[in-house]
């Protein structure tokens, strides 16, 4: 569920003095600033890294950023078979996790500071191929296209953009090559939404109540998506009807509603298009699959999953 995160520590000179105490960090060669009380140059930014999350410092500010289940993961199954994170990572092994991380960083408060973005998302095992639902199936949100559509050898991975928030999609089988047909789907969720759900500090995400919110935001936000079957597979639709749909599912058709007085009534009349012709069975199908890896992970956890 957790994954990337990005805390923004309140004092920039606590975690210098953490740093320099430990003596366990590294420095830059070419970034510095002037003597210190000691005559000693300090070179910036200062960095201590363990496993995959990194403490950064900089002349002006601290942040302590990374993903929670890599680290995770690395911490359980060590660098060969734990730097990734497609298997699944549960409520309690996310507080695990955590416990961990402050025991790593023990003498600095890493609740001194807030969250300024979070990814809350999950692994899907899928039907087919995970390229296929991109290519066919996850194509606008709030009617607007990807602001990245990657299709490469190594990778398959779209990400929307609106307000506040991301969205991303991709297909992790190719990733990290695996055998099983693997999806990811996860939220971004900026300081706004965070502050906005009262979620700042990593002793928030122990709570069970602020995990319940993130998912509920997460299914909030996930309406926005237009998940369509893919039209072309349906030899009872009409030619006209196929291309009507066609035409409401270019982003150009949308960005030229802007503004426009029937813009609502257009967005309602293709939900209307793709109900009423049973075109939404891969929406409810990942909605249904979503759910349910949510109740496992969150209710039915394990302390450790076996890797994928």
């Amino acid at each position: 569920m957790i994954d990337n995160f990005t805390i923004k520590l309140y004092s920039q000179e606590l975690s210098e003095k953490y740093l320099k105490s430990t003596g366990n960090y590294t420095q830059s060669s070419w970034v510095w600033k002037g003597e210190n009380d000691k005559g000693q140059e300090t070179k910036y930014p200062l960095k201590k890294k363990v496993n995959n999350i990194e403490l950064r410092v900089t002349e002006q500010n601290s942040v302590l950023s990374n993903s929670i289940h890599k680290y995770f993961n690395l911490n359980v199954f060590g660098e060969k078979h734990g730097n990734h994170n497609y298997n699944d990572f549960a409520y309690c092994s996310l507080l695990e996790g955590l416990e961990q991380l402050e025991q790593d960083f023990k003498g600095l408060n890493l609740n001194e500071g807030y969250l300024q973005s979070l990814e809350f998302g999950f692994n899907l095992l899928v039907e087919k191929e995970p390229k296929y639902y991109l290519n066919h199936n996850f194509l606008l949100f709030e009617h607007k296209a990807p602001v990245i559509n990657k299709t490469t050898n190594a990778m398959n991975y779209r990400k929307f953009e609106h307000s506040n928030i991301a969205w991303k999609v991709y297909d992790k089988k190719t990733q990290y090559g695996l055998k099983n047909n693997l999806l990811r789907v996860e939220i971004v969720l900026g300081l706004r939404e965070l502050k906005r759900l009262g979620i700042q500090t990593l002793n928030d995400l122990k709570n069970r109540e602020n995990v319940l919110l993130l998912f509920s935001r997460f299914m909030e936000s996930f309406k926005g998506f237009t998940i369509v079957d893919n039209r072309f597979n349906r030899k009872d639709l009409s030619l006209e009807f196929v291309s009507d749909l066609g035409n409401r599912l270019e982003p150009s058709y949308w960005k030229n509603k802007r503004g426009k007085s029937n813009l609502v009534r257009d967005k309602m009349k293709l939900k209307e298009m793709i109900k009423q012709n049973n075109l939404n069975t891969t929406e409810l199908y990942f909605t249904e699959l979503i759910k349910a890896k949510f109740s496992e992970l969150f209710y039915n956890c394990s302390i450790v999953r076996q890797v994928a």
